[in-house]
């Protein structure tokens, strides 16, 4: 009888621990989910940026920054239209997002001109899309996490830039 109930109560126990390490597991495997789901939204990267167009090109920086359904991005760079004729690009685009599956759609809210860019609206229009020079220029993306470092973000299926990861000081 004695042996009965011993081999009863290991089965309690075991029973209680698989419990335990079901719920361990569902716990962890939510908090993965729900992190995933978070870091999307959330981008920190800078890409080195040139564009080619006939004989003019655009060579520049591209910062992007964005979380909790908002971002800012920064343009700095040189368009040389001829050896003789140059142009300084200098602006920041305050933008919100939302996300419709795993696209972020980006509207440009508000763009903050440098009084250092000198460039001209019609050449811009040659370089960079309308969600850089208009208020309201919408651009829907793909994020893909190329590795821990970087992310390829692609527009319409054609990939529009290489953005790798930065840390931020924790008093930005």
């Amino acid at each position: 009888m004695k042996i009965l109930s011993s081999i009863a109560s290991f089965r309690m126990q075991t029973r209680i621990i698989f419990l335990v390490c079901l719920v361990v597991l569902a716990s962890l495997a939510l908090n993965l989910y729900l992190n995933a789901d978070e870091k999307q939204n959330n981008l920190v990267c800078r890409a080195t940026l040139q564009i080619v167009r006939d004989n003019a090109s655009f060579r520049g920086i591209v910062d992007f920054k964005s979380g909790d359904d908002k971002g800012i991005a920064h343009i700095n760079g040189i368009i040389n239209v001829t050896p003789q004729e140059e142009y300084t690009v200098q602006r920041t685009i305050l933008f919100t997002h939302t996300d419709y599956g795993l696209s972020p759609v980006w509207i440009s809210r508000q763009i903050v001109i440098s009084n250092r860019e000198t460039a001209p609206s019609e050449v811009l229009q040659q370089f960079l899309p309308d969600f850089y020079l208009k208020n309201s220029g919408v651009t829907d993306i793909d994020i893909f996490a190329l590795n821990k470092d970087a992310n390829l973000i692609t527009r319409e299926g054609i990939p529009y830039l290489y953005c790798q990861k930065y840390k931020l000081q924790d008093n930005q």
